[in-house]
């Protein structure tokens, strides 16, 4: 069942080859989110040493959580890029062009206005996700016959407007729901980062500390954008992704971490409750979903 569900997730074999568009999201996320978030949460110092940057309080926990969001978005663009299972091909790969042109430039924009991040930092983030965006739209508009920004803005919103998500029903439909509630449960905290410090009782923020972990939240809200267009754009890869990176990723490095003191208590039990219970109704909405449909297969060979 293991080796079923990881060939669906990763599009093994594909049913046919994969589009400039796709190749394109597929490398410069693995490049530069995977590669460069293992490089966030391993050696949080190099990072701090290259961008001249000042750890203070609990800034290289904190950053280190980071890490894995940024490695959790590579992942997510990489599986929807990958994708055999879904009704647009560049939904997802387009979605992550305003998105990371307005929405990530202008939390950035705040958060440095707002003194709770180093301007190198969020000056490096900023440049490398517009590059990426921009390139990833001329590569589209290139290989695109009759592109457009009606063809655009359409293959990005359609799929939201015609309500896909949930009336799709079964695990897609779950998924949409829980996106909406993390896109804007996390986000809240983005804004307010003070209420999360109360809400989670965490120690007083040092230097750009509070920035870094007000990062990472912002990540678990982009997360929750991706479910809502993965959801939409009816992809059955992510379904079973939202759940591999939350065990077999943030489960065992959110242990580590607080076991070695870089991330206090009560962050580590709510990080940790958000990432198990929703990996246990995704499962199980997929599980149901998949027993579901092998009842309707046997019932057809039967007929036949």
């Amino acid at each position: 069942m293991v080796c079923g569900w990881l060939k669906i997730m990763l599009s093994i074999p594909r049913d046919e080859p994969m589009t400039k568009t796709e190749k394109f999201t597929q490398w410069s996320c693995v490049m530069a989110y995977v590669v460069g978030g293992c490089t966030f949460l391993a050696a949080p110092q190099l990072l701090a040493l290259i961008l001249q940057l000042k750890l203070e309080g609990r800034s290289e926990g904190y950053m280190r959580v980071a890490g894995i969001g940024v490695i959790e978005i590579g992942f997510i663009l990489l599986i929807a890029a990958r994708s055999n299972f879904k009704m647009s091909r560049h939904q997802e790969c387009l979605t992550s062009i305003p998105g990371r042109l307005l929405l990530v430039n202008g939390i950035l924009l705040m958060m440095i206005l707002r003194d709770m991040l180093p301007l190198s930092f969020a000056l490096f983030y900023m440049v490398l996700d517009s590059s990426l965006a921009l390139i990833t739209l001329v590569i589209w508009c290139l290989e695109t016959e009759g592109a457009s920004v009606v063809t655009f803005c359409s293959e990005i919103f359609k799929p939201i407007l015609q309500c896909r998500g949930p009336k799709t029903g079964g695990s897609t439909s779950v998924i949409f729901f829980l996106g909406i509630f993390q896109l804007f449960f996390w986000l809240v905290l983005v804004i307010r980062p003070d209420l999360a410090q109360r809400m989670f009782n965490l120690d007083l923020f040092q230097g750009y500390s509070g920035g870094y972990l007000t990062a990472y939240f912002f990540l678990v809200s982009i997360h929750g954008l991706y479910h809502v267009v993965g959801a939409s754009n009816v992809n059955r890869s992510l379904s079973l992704a939202f759940v591999f990176y939350r065990i077999l990723l943030n489960v065992p490095v959110f242990t580590v971490l607080f076991l070695v003191g870089q991330i206090e208590r009560n962050l580590f039990i709510a990080l940790m409750s958000f990432d198990v219970l929703f990996s246990v109704i995704i499962f199980i909405s997929v599980k149901l979903e998949r027993r579901t449909e092998n009842d309707v297969n046997e019932e057809m060979e039967m007929l036949n």
